[in-house]
């Protein structure tokens, strides 16, 4: 099944925290602490299910929710507001917000009525293609299709999903540029590149899905077999 991507929109870093880690097993999941940068990530990204603070600074959440009507994105939304009144209840129901929590909200209670709203209202999705999987995971950890390293890495991926054994040096490289019709030292080289290229400019909420931080907090740059055999795992739980 593809992972429904959940947006987080407030202004607490706390919260955000963890919510994301109450649901990252059940959603791709992507924060934001602003209106505006919740905006432009939805219009790009059109995410299934959202939680909005509705009280927003600049961009509130009303507006953002009436800017991605008028985009035709119709994300599941639960909203949290610090007041309750008879206009902000109007509102919700007028734009379609599944659910609305009074703040402060219990993380538990939060994230257990995210996943009631997104099983009610998110259709079962069948599973995809395992090439388009992979592609789309590439995408999401900012791997450029322009990059030779793009196909070398859907290729190893694949290969390493249905074979986890293989010998990533002796085995993989070699067999993946066999299909790509490269050597297997190029092939390792440009996975290097991508994935180096792709870590220095990294988005850490999308990283950390597949990757550990340190102790400091940071994610460490992978390996090209850590890369390789982190993203090939779900692929293969996936698939099955």
């Amino acid at each position: 099944m593809r992972m429904p991507n959940l947006l987080i929109v407030d202004g607490s870093d706390e919260f955000r925290a963890a919510l994301s880690q109450a649901l990252q097993s059940h959603f791709r999941i992507h924060c934001c602490k602003t209106g505006k940068e919740a905006l432009e990530y939805a219009l790009r990204q059109h995410p299934d299910v959202m939680v909005l603070d509705l009280m927003l600074p600049g961009l509130d959440g009303f507006s953002l929710l009436s800017s991605l009507r008028d985009a035709r994105i119709c994300p599941i939304v639960l909203a949290t507001t610090r007041l309750l009144s008879d206009y902000i209840v109007e509102r919700t129901v007028q734009l379609n917000v599944g659910y609305l929590m009074v703040k402060p909200c219990d993380v538990t209670a939060t994230a257990q009525r995210v996943l009631e709203l997104s099983q009610e209202q998110i259709p079962q999705i069948p599973k995809s293609n395992p090439r388009t999987l992979i592609s789309d995971t590439l995408l999401d950890l900012g791997i450029s299709t322009k990059l030779k390293g793009f196909a070398y890495l859907q290729e190893a991926v694949l290969l390493m999903a249905e074979n986890p054994g293989l010998s990533v040096t002796k085995e993989l490289y070699p067999a993946v540029g066999s299909i790509c019709n490269s050597s297997g030292m190029l092939v390792e080289r440009s996975i290097r590149s991508a994935v180096d290229g792709a870590w220095r400019k990294r988005d850490d909420q999308v990283w950390r899905q597949y990757f550990r931080a340190d102790a400091s907090g940071v994610i460490p740059r992978p390996s090209n077999t850590l890369f390789i055999s982190s993203l090939a795992k779900p692929l293969r739980d996936q698939i099955r």
